[in-house]
């Protein structure tokens, strides 16, 4: 991987959550190498840090010693302080500075270095030992399984988008539900839903396989399981190709070639929007109930197929209603505080 800017971002907050741990000597040494091969990789560093203001001990400390376990314990709390008052501000504006601070708080703060998850309407970058990463969305949940020969993923809940970095030595798997997909050095988005399981290719190539039985859930043993796993091979798919598994039969019933314009709105998520481009209102308040606890009511059938377009941001929930409610004759009636049902607006 070239030493892009978004690369350097993404080692910079590797970094931080390892020094945050219990970095060894080896680790330190290799902090050190890698701060002085490049004068971009310290500014990264010491631009993340200053986004709290208290993280720029933890950089200082990472350089000239280990930090003992009182101190390290009390900069942990200082940063879940910051944190705290930093979630409590108004939101920035930039995206990017949104998702940097999401990947640097679960990096820090996790207690499981090898699961994580997002909360409804929350969204996640992930790097991975090998460079790799994983963006979850809303309410979803990775559970990362490495070794010598394997680099395996079980995709627990809701929905990722891989990115991943080649390895013929050490084969990337994604197991989702009865499927699993296997990387052919590439980029690819796995959506698993109750019946069904959608995989998005987005660079290079997988190799898409129906497991008898469903992968193993997050409190399992999952390295024994996956290794037991029946295997059976559907299908090659390639960059710009969409497939949905039935999980009921383990048949793929649905493989598409999408255009440029039909692949931006399938991965608008990454950049925090949802697209819509004449999709049937029910298919929109589905997408749109991800991002939210609010339970979204279609009263009247009439309007259920009801063609919807446009951008809308994640988790502004009340302005897309708005939107519904100005823009596409739709009354929005409020119940309460956990309930919207929709109607045909009167004449």
């Amino acid at each position: 991987m070239s030493d892009t800017a978004e690369t350097i971002q993404q080692q910079a907050c590797a970094w931080i959550a390892k020094l945050n741990g219990e970095p060894s000597s080896q680790d330190l040494q290799q902090f050190r190498a890698w701060m002085a091969a490049n004068p971009a990789h310290r500014s990264q560093i010491r631009d993340l840090a200053k986004l709290w203001g208290e993280l720029d001990i933890l950089t200082e400390l990472a350089v000239v010693n280990l930090p003992q376990p009182s101190l390290a314990a009390n900069l942990r709390q200082r940063v879940s302080n910051s944190i705290y008052q930093l979630f409590k501000a108004p939101a920035k504006p930039a995206a990017a500075l949104a998702l940097v601070l999401a990947v640097t708080l679960s990096a820090i703060l996790s207690l499981d270095r090898n699961q994580y998850s997002t909360g409804v309407g929350e969204q996640q970058l992930v790097t991975l030992q090998d460079g790799s990463t994983a963006l979850l969305n809303t309410n979803s949940q990775i559970r990362v399984e490495y070794s010598d020969q394997t680099r395996n993923i079980i995709l627990v809940k809701g929905q990722a988008h891989f990115d991943v970095m080649p390895n013929p030595n050490q084969p990337f798997n994604v197991y989702a539900g009865k499927g699993l997909v296997r990387a052919l050095g590439t980029a690819f988005s796995v959506y698993l839903q109750p019946e069904i399981l959608e995989v998005t290719v987005t660079e290079g190539r997988v190799e898409l396989n129906a497991l008898q039985q469903p992968a193993p859930a997050a409190n399992q043993t999952n390295s024994s399981l996956v290794a037991q796993a029946t295997v059976t091979k559907l299908s090659l798919l390639d960059a710009g190709q969409n497939a949905r598994i039935d999980q009921r039969n383990n048949r793929i019933d649905q493989l598409e070639s999408v255009d440029a314009t039909a692949i931006m709105q399938k991965l608008a998520w990454h950049q925090g929007l949802l697209q819509f481009s004449g999709d049937p209102l029910q298919e929109v308040v589905a997408e749109i109930s991800r991002y939210t606890d609010l339970k979204i009511v279609i009263l009247d059938p009439q309007i259920r197929d009801l063609r919807i377009g446009g951008f809308f941001k994640v988790g502004e929930t009340e302005k897309m209603l708005e939107a519904l409610e100005t823009s596409f004759g739709i009354d929005v009636k409020r119940m309460g505080n956990s309930t919207v049902h929709l109607t045909a607006a009167s004449p």
